[in-house]
């Protein structure tokens, strides 16, 4: 009896012992890195995702293998419509092979016209889908499709999605995944946006024709009920993230005229503080901003050994630096009425009886709130030179 019981149980047990079943080879594959989303004119969703070649597949010039896939090239693009982005991925698969694999995703970028019709359905589907990673960064591309992007030859990255992410790794402008994404829109007193990407010229010089665009991540996407509706350019991002805190090391190069010149200085701390008062039903906004670094550049008529010379300029760029705030703010409330510095979130935090009363209506609360704004910067070293070289009075003329 206890031999047929024994022998019952590993009957049982040896079906769990095939631990991969479920396996699927390398060579069954295909890894995508980046996706598009786009609208087409008749209202259609496209989808277009980059899936690298491996290494030697295809055939090169002359029928030899290359290193970076078919005829040299080291990417491919599919594309599909459909009437959500389930389905057109479905069709997609129907192209290829290989299964794709989401888990390589780097960047979803979003076209501008889709951007504006809204993208609560496309958050949706990428927040219930489990291939999906939260950390994926989410961009839209400034004034035309996503999948142009996606088709834009890179000079130095061999799939060009990933200087795109590099970009947003870097902190160059306004980095945003679908995590960071996702908790701003759930979150009250606060407005959510994204890095916004566009091709530019290598040159500077639209009129000319080059052999590739590069990505530019200058600009910022707004985005009220999950909608686009309109753009931060990259001083007023700068001054956006400084105001929220997120701004790292940044390069500041402005003619200062009280200076007589201009001036180009490397800010290695920056902060924030923002004091908020509710007083007969108006909102009070006090913004002081801080930064700190060293003076790289002075072409000003001035000695950059005196000390006095020094606090001018630091005065100057302050009183600079504090109106592109200030414009920034102002423009949030005018144009939008978007609170993209997440100043009532802030309040909800920290003052929870004084947002319980102007919770209801904060856009309009907001738009109306009288802001301040003062700005400190500190430099601690004018350069290894003793003085301007545009200063008459240099050593060299003495």
């Amino acid at each position: 009896m206890k031999t047929a019981m024994r022998s019952l149980w590993l009957l049982l047990i040896v079906p769990l012992l095939g631990g991969c079943w479920d396996r699927v080879e390398m060579n069954d594959i295909s890894f995508f890195m980046a996706s598009a989303l786009d609208m087409t004119d008749k209202g259609e969703l496209k989808i277009s995702i980059q899936v690298p070649i491996p290494v030697g597949a295809g055939g090169g010039e002359s029928g030899k293998a290359s290193t970076g896939g078919m005829l040299g090239k080291t990417y491919f693009v599919v594309t599909s419509t459909g009437i959500n982005i389930h389905d057109a991925e479905r069709k997609i698969q129907y192209k290829m092979s290989r299964h794709f694999f989401k888990g390589h995703r780097r960047v979803v970028f979003i076209g501008e016209k889709f951007a504006r019709s809204g993208i609560k359905d496309a958050l949706d589907y990428y927040a219930r889908d489990p291939g999906s990673r939260l950390r994926t960064y989410l961009v839209v591309a400034k004034g035309g499709e996503a999948t142009k992007l996606l088709m834009n030859d890179h000079p130095i990255e061999r799939i060009p999605s990933e200087d795109v992410r590099e970009l947003e790794r870097s902190g160059t402008g306004t980095s945003v995944t679908f995590r960071d994404f996702l908790m701003a829109q759930a979150n009250e007193g606060i407005v959510p946006v994204m890095g916004a990407v566009e091709l530019i010229s290598p040159t500077d010089n639209p009129g000319k024709e080059d052999d590739f665009r590069l990505n530019s991540l200058s600009s910022t996407a707004v985005f009220k009920d999950y909608r686009l509706v309109g753009y931060l350019n990259d001083i007023e991002t700068r001054s956006m993230n400084w105001i929220k805190n997120k701004l790292g090391q940044t390069i500041v190069a402005e003619k200062l005229p009280r200076a007589g010149g201009n001036v180009g200085a490397v800010l290695n701390k920056t902060s924030s503080r923002i004091v908020t008062t509710l007083k007969d039903g108006k909102v009070l906004l006090c913004i002081e901003l801080y930064g700190k670094g060293v003076l790289n550049e002075a072409n000003v008529n001035m000695d950059m050994n005196d000390p006095k010379n020094v606090s001018v300029i630091e005065k100057e760029l302050g009183q600079l630096i504090a109106r592109q705030a200030l414009h920034t703010v102002k423009k949030a409330q005018t144009e939008w009425k978007a609170d993209v510095f997440g100043m009532g979130l802030q309040l909800h935090r920290f003052q929870p009886s004084a947002w319980r009363k102007v919770r209801k209506n904060w856009d309009a609360t907001f738009a109306s709130a009288e802001v301040s704004v003062k700005a400190t910067i500190k430099i601690d070293r004018a350069g290894i030179t003793t003085g301007s070289l545009t200063n008459e009075e240099t050593e060299a003329k003495r």
